[in-house]
């Protein structure tokens, strides 16, 4: 047996100088791009030590042992080296089992490889500050994607008997994870993704036991199944050993099976994606001379007025952007969506008519989506190469440009008093603006609109009415250098419209200043003294929290304990952020609160359902309507942690 791995790892060589030159190749990038004497034990485990997982590092690996796992049979079937194999005096039992040994040998020396020399360069540095060495975190991760190895392999040893439509199969499997993702929130541990999440206890590392336990078990089994396919299966050069009807009608099934599967999930997405209604409903287009509008009769009042302005709107949008030739843009008017009012791609806009009860703000949705539109044109398309560091800037100027095209002076000043409050209170700079990504993860994302919109605002009054437009159309210049830093690309851009950038910054921040002070204070409370707990009965998680008005005295806003003073909003929600290990992109779940009386004061409980929350550990926001008509304000993400039941 031991001469038989031998072989099958030296028939595996090509695969395995494949990875090792990957392996090499990553690391030469990181040895002349980073100072590894620096590099500490927390670099080292940023992004796949944290909590959750780096589905990215997954997918890596998935592809690693599918490509390893599809290079073991099929081709010694095709051209009838497996016959050479079953000619020695061997079982073929054996055979299959020295090839996925041999492959699992394989990967799991380039994964021993990888971590021993993470382990060198973390040696290098072994006093720097965060430069501790956690040995059980590093080898139970080593061990975890070892096994994780193990169970693809067996995936993608099954999977290459179907050959290309094996892929298939696997694709729809991932695409049910996504759809799992997307409507329950989870997709549970027979998503792979999940076998990768982290949890810990203090700074002991817990895997996802239950999840490898299961797969485990199942891998076992598809290699079963598998052995018994390729052992009924011959080699393709041998006339009297082809595949029996019976494994060729298996393999057709299972084909229409596949496309007619991922055919209708496709359609469906495509459907929910347009926001095409059932069956029935009637949909109708009217054009303008730039507009082609589709929409739902039912809608015809609220489109009626649309069309009405629409053009005259589109030509002051235009006049204010400095654009002569304006494009054709289909507009989607039956589009439902759970994420955003509007959405723009290239020249096609969706809208959700549904997303305000007035007409007006329909009508300025339209106009901010078309800026969008005229925002891509202008720059070539160059604004989405650097969109972490322009988001703010996309959406402020749009919200910024639709607010002049459509007055709507109420929901402005709102929105501009929720900036003033936020960036007051929770220290937000314009280094934080320009990284989109890392924004959402402390701050609420849709500040980004009513920041912008302030940031432009000033941007527009330092540099000229047209300075935002120029910004867009110098992203965009022929000699504009790629791939900056998001700090440098803003200063070379800023440069290129002869606008100083440290000048707009100073009056966004006395814009933002001057309205908090003005603000009347006891309309924003903060949330205190959190306690979680988990209600036995139901299972589901309570949050609460005292409300407290805000005392600029203390270091922080959660160091105010006075119960007088302010104004009890009348709604309250928490958001409970999506794990990163989910594949989807989705909303945060959204939850009501309800104002209670104890002993204490007034108090704000929040139920969460165990099935909402992405694993015991888990990342929320919570916030209220300050006053009738405005967005909610939501204080910073906080992370949370489901009590055990010792502890409730």
């Amino acid at each position: 047996m031991i001469r038989l791995i031998a072989k099958e790892i030296r028939q595996l060589q090509p695969i395995a100088y494949l990875w090792f030159a990957i392996l090499v190749f990553g690391y030469g990038i990181q040895f002349f791009t980073e100072r590894v004497d620096e590099n500490t034990f927390g670099d080292w485990c940023e992004g796949y030590c944290d909590y959750s997982a780096n589905t990215a590092v997954a997918v890596f690996i998935i592809l690693l042992a599918l490509v390893t796992a599809y290079s073991l049979f099929p081709r010694e079937h095709d051209e009838s080296t497996i016959d050479l194999l079953r000619a020695l005096p061997v079982s073929r039992k054996s055979i299959f089992i020295a090839k996925v040994f041999a492959a699992w040998l394989i990967l799991v020396g380039f994964n021993f490889v990888s971590y021993g020399l993470d382990v060198l360069l973390l040696a290098s540095n072994p006093e720097s500050m965060g430069g501790k060495f956690y040995p059980q975190v590093w080898l139970t991760l080593l061990l975890r994607d070892c096994l994780f190895i193990f169970i693809v392999l067996s995936h993608g040893v099954l999977l290459s008997w179907f050959r290309t439509l094996g892929l298939i199969i696997y694709f729809i499997y991932l695409l049910l994870l996504v759809l799992a993702e997307s409507y329950l929130g989870t997709s549970g541990d027979w998503s792979v993704f999940a076998l990768l999440a982290n949890e810990y206890r203090g700074s002991t590392l817990l895997v996802n036991t239950q999840g490898l336990l299961i797969h485990t078990v199942v891998a076992f089994g598809l290699l079963l199944l598998a052995y018994r396919l390729w052992d009924k299966t011959e080699s393709g050069n041998t006339n009297s050993r082809s595949v029996s009807r019976s494994l060729r009608f298996v393999q057709v099934v299972i084909g229409v099976f596949g496309v007619l599967s991922l055919s209708g999930a496709m359609l469906y997405q495509i459907e929910k994606g347009t926001g095409s209604d059932s069956p029935g409903v009637t949909v109708k287009v009217v054009a303008t001379e730039h507009y082609r509008f589709a929409y739902n009769v039912s809608k015809e009042d609220v489109v009626d007025y649309l069309v009405l302005h629409a053009e005259d709107d589109l030509a002051e949008l235009a006049e204010l952007m400095g654009v002569d030739e304006l494009p054709r843009i289909r507009v989607d008017l039956t589009a439902q969506s759970e994420h955003a009012a509007g959405l723009a791609k290239w020249k096609k806009i969706q809208i959700d008519l549904d997303s305000f009860e007035d007409d007006i703000s329909q009508r300025r949705v339209l106009v901010h989506e078309a800026a969008h539109v005229l925002q891509a044109i202008e720059s070539n398309r160059s604004l989405a190469e650097n969109y972490p560091a322009v988001k703010f800037f996309i959406e402020g100027m749009a919200q910024h440009l639709s607010f002049d095209v459509v007055p709507e002076t109420l929901r402005r000043e709102s929105n501009w008093t929720l900036a003033s409050v936020a960036m007051a209170r929770q220290g937000i700079s314009f280094g934080d603006m320009i990284d989109a990504q890392g924004f959402a993860q402390s701050y609420d994302a849709d500040l980004h609109y009513s920041l912008g919109d302030m940031w432009v605002e000033a941007l527009v009054k330092t540099c000229g009415s047209l300075a935002s437009s120029d910004f867009v159309r110098a992203t965009g210049r022929e000699d504009a250098p790629r791939g900056l830093p998001a700090a440098l690309f803003w200063r070379d851009t800023m440069r290129a419209i002869d606008c100083d950038l440290d000048t707009v910054n100073v009056a966004w921040r006395g814009s933002l200043e001057s309205r908090y002070q003005q603000i009347d204070e006891s309309t924003f409370p903060v949330f205190t003294q959190i306690s979680t707990q988990v209600v036995e009965s139901t299972g589901q998680l309570k949050i609460s929290a005292s409300l407290a008005a805000f005392d600029s005295a203390p270091s922080t806003a959660a160091a105010s304990v006075d119960v007088a003073g302010y104004a009890t909003p009348g709604r309250f929600s928490i958001r409970i952020g999506n794990a990163s290990t989910q594949i989807a992109a989705g909303t945060d779940a959204v939850f009501r609160g309800k104002l209670v009386q104890d002993q204490s004061g007034e108090r704000v409980e929040f139920l969460i359902p165990a099935g909402a929350l992405p694993s015991t550990r888990f990342r929320y926001q919570m916030g209220y309507l300050p006053t009738v008509g405005s967005r909610y304000y939501y204080e910073s993400w906080r992370r949370g942690t489901v009590p055990s039941a010792s502890e409730s």
